[in-house]
């Protein structure tokens, strides 16, 4: 206790010593926004490598079920009855949606790394649970415990990165976590055909094994997590005062508020006339139910066309590594030209086709494969983006914290939507479930086109200096 009071106390004074002459958000001069190499450096490997590796896990641990279901656990389990797997799908989101606000609590009262390092060791523990399940029913209750523990990591990602990086550096790196994100999520197809052999060991089917050993490595990682990772970089052991002086001070002269806030219910009455967060939650909704059903349902849909469960598990890899490059490139592109919007547009139509493609089981497996390669490399490119989209929008980091959690609540929404609309009964070509993601795709392109008219007139309206926008001068949406 005397340690979180000191805390406590800590961020006040930070908030006192941190005087802004005044809360415009001045231009960012290339003296300002280039940090030393070295230190960028630095805090690159000290956030993005160790938060990227956690963010990673939690798609692992989320999405392996789709995995083990082709590698022996339907059979097992008899999940093919009925819509028993759905279910197990399913009961995950709401577990998600529950756990937002105690997490994100904690993520105020306790600090990131502290609360990232016990929510990833629950990840782990109940991961490992799952494996070691007897009926469907008992699966279900371990996903919705995963699902509570899951539920402030992603928050916690979005707040450091906001917290460390100004905002025309955030997409790119929050599109390298993505990107490590995406790897894994390949790997985890790779990771499934591997432990898929080790069927037998122990008399255990190689569907537990896949669970049992992801488990384990996600636990290892949320120990180390807490001895490396930094909430705020004023308090940054690893940076000289020097160094930790300069990044607070790009910082303020990017946002005109580096300092940690408090929530209060003012940020919650101004969230709530904020056009940019509710914009932002449908978009996202729109994009995570592709992100969701075909994370849970390539396996199944590759399986359809003629490959084993293992083999099955090791073709749903490749498009994952496609979708880094996606990432990387949409990420660089966004913040040179200081745009996100247009981004979204052109990858999302690509899913569009992609989605098509795999909607027409006339079609040869290859072209149905090629299918899966577009609407998978789109959908997850597009999360950082949307996301980011909506983090340039806002100004406060209570505000951005706030905003993650309506928009991982979309998410969560979006997920039980996705692990309905992809049923047994409709294979080989899924129709029903391709056929909605298309159309939620298609309302995502329409609603950033009718965003950017929308923003682009208020920020004509701005230079006009008609307006001021978050009370702060100078401040301009981004596209």
């Amino acid at each position: 206790m005397a340690r979180l009071s000191a805390e406590k106390q800590h961020l006040e004074e930070v908030g006192h010593a941190l005087e802004i002459e005044s809360n415009a958000v001045q231009e960012v001069t290339p003296e300002i926004s280039r940090l030393p190499r070295k230190t960028q450096l630095k805090i690159d490997i000290r956030l993005i490598i160790p938060v990227g590796i956690v963010y990673a896990l939690s798609i692992i641990d989320r999405i392996n079920i789709g995995q083990a279901n082709v590698v022996g656990m339907a059979e097992e389990l008899q999940l093919e009855v009925g819509s028993r797997y759905n279910i197990a799908l399913m009961v995950f989101f709401p577990a998600y949606i529950l756990g937002e606000l105690p997490s994100n609590l904690s993520l105020v009262k306790f600090g990131v790394a502290n609360t990232l390092s016990v929510l990833t060791i629950g990840m782990g523990c109940f991961t490992i649970a799952q494996g070691q399940v007897h009926s469907w029913q008992a699966l279900a209750a371990m996903r919705f415990m995963l699902g509570l523990f899951e539920a402030g990591v992603f928050p916690a990602v979005i707040l450091l990165c906001s917290s460390w990086y100004p905002r025309y550096q955030v997409h790119l790196r929050l599109a390298m976590l993505y990107g490590i994100g995406l790897v894994a999520s390949g790997f985890a197809g790779v990771l499934a055909y591997g432990l898929g052999q080790m069927e037998g060991l122990s008399g255990w089917g190689g569907w537990r094994w896949i669970f049992t050993i992801e488990g384990a490595i996600t636990i290892a990682i949320g120990i180390c997590l807490r001895f490396i990772i930094d909430d705020f970089p004023d308090r940054a052991k690893f940076l000289s005062a020097e160094e930790r002086e300069t990044v607070m001070q790009r910082l303020t002269a990017d946002r005109g508020n580096a300092t940690t806030e408090k929530v209060t219910w003012k940020n919650l009455k101004d969230l709530s006339k904020d056009l940019t967060l509710w914009v932002t939650t449908w978009m996202y909704f729109c994009n995570v139910v592709a992100v969701y059903g075909l994370a849970y349902f390539v396996p199944s849909i590759i399986a359809d066309m003629g490959y084993s469960g293992v083999m099955a598990a090791l073709y749903s890899a490749p498009p994952y590594l496609v979708g880094l490059g996606f990432l990387l490139i949409g990420g660089f592109v966004a913040d040179k030209i200081h745009r996100r919007l247009p981004i979204i547009i052109v990858q999302t139509s690509l899913g569009i086709v992609g989605l098509a493609i795999m909607s027409q089981p006339s079609l040869s497996s290859q072209a149905r494969y090629a299918g899966i390669f577009l609407s998978i490399a789109s959908c997850q490119a597009n999360n950082a983006a949307i996301l980011i989209f909506g983090q340039n929008n806002i100004v406060g980091s209570a505000k951005m914290n706030l905003a993650s959690i309506l928009n991982i609540a979309a998410g969560a929404l979006s997920g039980i939507v996705a692990s309905n609309i992809y049923t047994s009964n409709t294979a080989p070509g899924y129709l029903p479930g391709l056929a909605t993601t298309m159309a939620l795709n298609g309302c995502l392109i329409c609603t950033c086109v009718l965003a950017w008219i929308i923003l682009a007139k208020r920020n004509r309206v701005a230079d006009r200096g008609e307006v001021i926008y978050h009370g702060v001068p100078g401040w301009r949406w981004t596209l």
